[in-house]
């Protein structure tokens, strides 16, 4: 079973021999993987609707891994107890979605969290700070996508964000897909300055900074002088 690229950048973040519950788990292709590969000792995958645990259930068996797995029928981790669990999976998803299985879940602090936000990534960024978490973040392409991949765990003390790592995360800038990740969302940037700016919006100097700040570190990056961030 070949995983993804998004799916194997959330795989490769899970603790050795760990214990993961993967949610919103579809066809459990990610913890049916990592059992296959005895890369963690058991598995707990959640979805919201039967459907996909029924072809969750069918990729677990033909894998051969059934037996190390559970499947729960639940929104999030709503019927989920911490137990032994050390990772937690969330992956495909919106950030509001996400915050909204973070926010009712008592026991978030307790253990390690990989996310893969679709959407409002920002908003994600900014509720972690806020609720004292540190993380790091991997960029992942896929044809033309690209794909955010955070490992996520509670801080002992609040960490900051300047408006860049806001936008564009903690992330390490001589990597090339980095880069290139840059590059999209700075073009992006600049087309909404110039709308903004079109229609006399004041915000269009803001998204214009943002723009020339990722224009400039991917110029130092080029000259050999840039650095990670976070």
């Amino acid at each position: 079973m070949m995983l993804t690229k998004r799916l194997a950048a959330c795989a490769a973040q899970v603790t050795p021999g760990g214990v993961i519950c993967d949610v919103g788990t579809d066809h459990a292709y990610l913890p049916a993987e990592l059992l296959r590969q005895n890369r963690c000792t058991r598995a707990v995958a959640t979805d919201i609707h039967a459907g996909p645990l029924e072809a969750a259930q069918r990729t677990l068996t033909e894998a051969g891994v059934l037996s190390r797995a559970e499947l729960h029928l639940c929104d999030g981790l709503e019927q989920i107890q911490p137990g032994d669990i050390t990772d937690v999976v969330i992956a495909g998803m919106g950030s509001e979605t996400i915050l909204h299985i973070l926010e009712e879940c008592p026991w978030r602090r307790q253990v390690h969290f990989i996310l893969q936000p679709m959407t409002k990534i920002p908003v994600l960024r900014q509720w972690l700070v806020q609720q004292c978490f540190s993380w790091t973040e991997e960029i992942v392409q896929e044809g033309e996508k690209f794909y955010v991949v955070m490992s996520v765990s509670a801080a002992e003390s609040p960490v900051s964000l300047t408006p860049l790592e806001l936008e564009i995360g903690c992330v390490n800038w001589q990597s090339e897909t980095v880069r290139r990740y840059a590059a999209w969302k700075q073009q992006r940037f600049q087309k909404l300055a110039q709308q903004l700016h079109r229609a006399g919006r004041a915000e269009a100097e803001t998204w214009t900074a943002l723009s020339q700040e990722i224009e400039t570190r991917l110029q130092m990056e080029h000259n050999g002088k840039g650095e990670a961030l976070c």
